[in-house]
């Protein structure tokens, strides 16, 4: 099991040095903490949890994200699976494949609002670079999320900044 955190630190509910580290540099979160718990505990009945990768989370005022592999999602979105997450969140849960491929990222935080370009906008002198999103106007009002969502996610999940555009 691929955890945010050490599987021991998860196992204990005490923070090692390296993941105490990792808390105070915001690299994991609450969230991520209380999950990690939580997904451990469950594999001791759910044989194929143990095998499952999750990466991080994203915590948004009534939303929260889970980043995990793409072939992870199925399993964790099993009904009893997620009636824990939402009784140790409080909050409704969207999960998302961990990708590069930024415009697969969008797609699926999107879904089922088409993109139509994901570009990547270089930015002088040091070569910054920013993500620009493209979607037609007429879905402007019915994203699947908040506008604003969709940018601190994209920008955290890629590590740089992102806009959207409506074209």
């Amino acid at each position: 099991m691929k955890l945010p955190i050490c599987t021991i630190d998860a196992q204990t509910g005490t923070l090692c040095r390296k993941c105490k580290k990792l808390y105070q540099e915001g690299k994991i979160n609450d969230i991520d903490i209380k999950l990690s718990k939580l997904l451990i505990n469950m594999s001791k009945s759910n044989q194929q949890l143990r095998d499952i990768a999750f990466y991080s989370s994203l915590e948004f005022e009534d939303d929260v994200i889970i980043v995990t592999r793409g072939k992870d999602i199925s399993l964790l979105s099993s009904p009893n699976i997620i009636s824990q997450i939402r009784d140790v969140t409080q909050k409704e849960i969207r999960f998302l494949e961990k990708t590069k491929d930024s415009k697969k990222l969008v797609e699926t935080l999107l879904d089922p609002i088409p993109i139509e370009q994901v570009s990547i906008i270089y930015i002088p002198p040091f070569s910054d670079k920013q993500y620009k999103i493209e979607i037609q106007k007429k879905y402007k009002d019915s994203l699947p999320i908040p506008e604003g969502l969709i940018i601190q996610t994209v920008a955290s999940v890629l590590d740089t900044e992102a806009y959207i555009e409506y074209v």
